[in-house]
């Protein structure tokens, strides 16, 4: 009889122990469904985000051509400001949980003032603004980042992919703060001794910044860029038309994005398929 009382305690036990490993397991794979979830939701909204930044570096340096006298750049601007416009309110249907956001709220305040009445401000003033808008946008993407656990993500090189948003998007704002003042100097045809200044400094900050990545198709495009500065910018009367410069500082930008974008959409692909795997295995 205490065999059979030792026997049926043991079983219970066992039972009792194996229901509840399984549901510690059930327990940790749902946990590990939510967050590939937020970690999907999170690479897509950090997409978006970065086409915004997109747009809203190119309203800087358009504003900048047209201050400094480029008449010409008015339609591109025009048409860069409803795709900022548009992509607000794409952003804050698809995302109501922003509306909290005190950076997003600031920001699109910012937005809205300056989009109206950049052409009243002084180009120093515009430049700045646009700076700072610029910059609260990029730590509103880390933000996102950060809350939705994609810094927990590694690319096919088992690097963890936050220098995407780190790096990679802080170099492309390198290249567009360089842009926007180089539009102005092509606008005017002068470069003053305080743009050569700046501009020295930001171009010295790129290479250095591009030699550290090591990528020999960003090292072909930047350096034409920089001879570009060095031969027809900083010269005392500059020869470039403003919308040349414009499109050649923006192909090392896009050449930058490309690389982000298909990074990004890989790590999504990845995170699909695992996602994929869990809810229907073999």
């Amino acid at each position: 009889m205490n065999q059979l009382l030792t026997f049926i305690l043991s079983g219970t036990l066992l039972f009792c122990t194996l229901l509840g490993f399984s549901f510690l397991l059930l327990q940790m794979q749902q946990q590990q469904q939510s967050r590939r979830q937020l970690q999907i939701d999170g690479l897509i909204k950090l997409n978006v985000m970065r086409k915004l930044l997109t747009r809203m570096q190119q309203h800087r340096g358009l504003s900048n051509g047209i201050l400094h006298g480029e008449e010409d750049l008015k339609p591109r601007l025009i048409a860069v400001t409803e795709k900022v416009n548009q992509l607000n309110i794409e952003i804050a249907d698809m995302y109501p949980d922003l509306s909290d956001n005190e950076r997003w709220q600031a920001m699109r305040d910012h937005w809205q003032r300056l989009a109206a009445d950049y052409f009243n401000l002084n180009i120093r003033n515009n430049l700045e603004q646009h700076n700072k808008l610029v910059l609260n946008l990029l730590y509103l993407i880390n933000d996102i980042a950060f809350d939705n656990k994609l810094h927990q993500l590694n690319n096919n090189n088992s690097e963890s992919i936050q220098f995407l948003w780190q790096e990679l998007l802080f170099t492309a704002e390198s290249i567009a703060k360089i842009r926007a003042i180089g539009t102005g100097i092509a606008a005017a045809k002068v470069c003053t001794r305080a743009e050569r200044i700046r501009l020295s400094y930001l171009c010295q900050s790129l290479e250095q910044s591009i030699n550290i990545q090591k990528n020999p198709d960003y090292l072909l495009k930047i350096s034409y860029l920089l001879k570009v500065i060095d031969t027809e910018i900083m010269i005392s009367r500059p020869t470039i038309k403003a919308d040349r410069f414009f499109n050649i500082a923006t192909e090392s930008i896009d050449m930058i994005l490309i690389s982000f974008d298909k990074q990004l959409n890989s790590v999504e692909q990845q995170l699909y398929t695992s996602t994929s795997i869990n809810k229907h295995p073999a």
